[in-house]
């Protein structure tokens, strides 16, 4: 094979590789434009099946030229009912480890609102798993048996912190193994750490009186068990032969 023939080959394996980048990209918005509906995840299967095919990696396909996906953004998530200050904790933790930030203020109706605070791409994600994890820790909660002298509402409230520290503690991990597991380690971790940074400076700028809350002091009886359970829930990660499925970015 000759000069000319390396070159054309080249030039056609990156253009192949360009629809494809270009295909995921647009199976990822359309996904996160439904997202928490079954059709989103046919469509997240079909771009992890590609990522898989093409051994492209996640955060660079997100970080391509769809300027929506990478705009800052605020989201809204109003929770009722029981335990709200627990579902805080679990959105907070969610937040974290998807460079984001979450902020929390009280309706006058007694209803909690969260501010999601992120580039577009992680706050999606940050709202599509809260919205699946919210329920799941909720129902663990509510069958949890106390032992004797440990009140109902204590242990389930220590249940649900060990949960929401477990699955934050999970992303975490896993984020920082798909940036070093990358093509491009340093170029990832840069994009990503930007996106922290864009999040924390948007944080402020929205939300310029903003105050750490106090610390909730729970209690210990129910953490093992909600850690447990927060190691054991399906995060999604991996799909395809074991290929990662990168919750974050």
């Amino acid at each position: 094979m000759n000069a000319a023939d390396t070159a054309q080959n080249t030039a056609a394996s990156a253009r192949s590789e360009g629809k494809a980048l270009d295909r995921v990209r647009k199976l990822f918005a359309k996904a996160e434009s439904v997202a928490g509906t079954p059709e989103a995840e046919v469509l997240l299967e079909r771009a992890y099946a590609l990522l898989a095919k093409y051994g492209v990696d996640e955060a660079l396909a997100r970080s391509g030229p769809d300027s929506a996906a990478s705009e800052v953004t605020v989201h809204e998530y109003v929770l009722r009912g029981k335990y709200q200050p627990d579902q805080i904790g679990l959105i907070a933790s969610l937040a974290s480890a998807m460079y984001c930030k979450a902020v929390s203020s009280r309706r006058a109706d007694g209803a909690r609102i969260v501010y999601v605070v992120g580039v577009r791409r992680h706050v999606d994600r940050v709202v599509m798993l809260a919205g699946a994890l919210i329920g799941i820790m909720l129902a663990g909660a509510a069958r949890q048996r106390p032992g004797p002298g440990v009140s109902a509402v204590s242990h389930r409230k220590s249940f649900m912190t060990g949960f929401a520290f477990e699955v934050g503690r999970r992303l975490a991990a896993a984020e920082a193994s798909a940036v070093t597991s990358s093509a491009d380690a340093v170029g990832a971790g840069l994009v990503l750490c930007n996106d922290a940074d864009r999040a924390e400076s948007e944080m402020r700028r929205r939300f310029p009186h903003t105050v750490r809350g106090a610390k909730r002091r729970v209690g210990s009886s129910g953490l093992a068990a909600g850690r447990k359970m927060g190691g054991s829930v399906d995060l999604g990660q991996r799909r395809f032969d074991g290929a990662r499925r990168q919750i974050g970015a």
